[in-house]
């Protein structure tokens, strides 16, 4: 979760501030940007897009242990049971 977090985070800085990255190297006396937008939004961003990535592999963990649970359980009663 930390590796994808922190590559998350950096391909948003990138991003979202390349092309500011670009016009102050060319320009020095180009205005600053603000320190929220610079480095605290992609880094939230960052935040928000790793924790709804790894909810949707949590979920579909679980969806299938549930479908292998429930494949096991009907194999059981249309083949085991069947034979009885």
């Amino acid at each position: 979760m930390i590796l994808s977090l922190a590559i998350n985070t950096l391909l948003f800085f990138i991003v979202l501030n390349l092309s500011y990255i670009k016009k102050k190297m060319a320009d020095p006396e180009y205005p600053d940007k603000p320190f929220t937008q610079l480095v605290l939004f992609p880094l939230s961003l960052g935040i928000v897009f790793t924790l709804i990535v790894d909810v949707f592999k949590g979920i579909m963990f679980y969806q299938l242990i549930i479908f292998i649970l429930v494949a096991i359980f009907l194999y059981w009663i249309f083949f085991v049971f069947q034979k009885k």
